[in-house]
């Protein structure tokens, strides 16, 4: 029998690949497919590694791009809003964003305040809840070192009260930003050319529009297969089957759509 040191000797003195090295053994060979021509196949792999590891930016990314060659541009754009959640300022990742919109027509209008977005943007919600707590943990401290040691010198207090300025308008900007960000767990993206908004939440209910693949839609109530959709800039509103759109924010979807809801 083999000692079960024999493995971690070899990934350490002759660069063999660990056992444990599954997650990045399936990306690299993903990544193999992709180049290889197999779109498809890549992203179904890009897929399983998404179901089994959770949100990584350079998988939804890959994924995209396997979308966009096969012309999937609904489930591409999906694939890189939910990359720009995790890096909103990857300039390859917004250039095939882009693209993708391009090749779908689907440009969506822009909002009241098209500069404030740029700003609420630039940091992911991850980095803008960091910067709230790290601004509350820094005024915390402040307070705690002003009343044990009471700053006796002016220049340690003048600084303290310079920290304790930028602190709290970190603070107010994160929480601000978080909040004006709140709506988007309600966004989701047309998937596929035949998604038609129909007047009631039925099959056989009347054809009120086609929104077109990668659209952006603000997500309402659930009822059965169907969401309630509006589209913004478009006047047009009703309900959407579930098969036909998803949230860009994965966790929005409690109860993933079966397969037979598909059918």
């Amino acid at each position: 029998m083999s000692s079960p040191l024999l493995p971690s000797l070899c990934a350490l003195l002759l660069g063999c690949a660990p056992l444990g090295a599954g997650p990045v053994d399936a990306f690299g060979a993903a990544n193999r497919q992709f180049q290889a021509g197999d779109f498809a196949g890549a992203a179904a792999s890009y897929e399983q590694i998404l179901a089994a590891d959770g949100p990584r930016a350079a998988v939804l990314y890959d994924l995209g791009n396997s979308y966009q060659r096969l012309g999937k541009y609904g489930p591409a754009i999906l694939a890189y809003e939910r990359a720009r959640l995790l890096t909103p300022r990857d300039p390859d990742l917004l250039a095939n964003l882009a693209l993708a919109h391009k090749a779908a027509a689907a440009f969506d209008e822009p909002g009241p305040n098209p500069r404030l977005e740029v700003v609420l943007t630039y940091l992911s919600r991850n980095e803008w809840s960091w910067l709230v707590a790290g601004s509350a943990l820094a005024l915390g401290s402040l307070a705690l070192l002003a009343g044990v040691a009471r700053l006796p010198r002016p220049g340690l207090r003048q600084a303290a009260v310079v920290v304790a300025g930028l602190a709290t308008l970190a603070l107010l900007a994160g929480g601000t930003a978080l909040y004006l960000r709140r709506a988007e767990a309600n966004l989701g993206i047309v998937l596929t050319d035949a998604a038609t908004v129909r007047l009631s939440p039925f099959a056989q209910a009347e054809a009120l529009g086609t929104p077109g693949p990668g659209r952006l839609v603000h997500l309402g109530t659930r009822q059965g297969h169907f969401y309630y959709i509006e589209i913004p800039g478009a006047n047009l509103r009703g309900w959407l089957a579930r098969k036909d759109v998803a949230a860009v924010t994965p966790e929005r979807d409690q109860n993933p759509v079966t397969a037979n809801e598909r059918k």
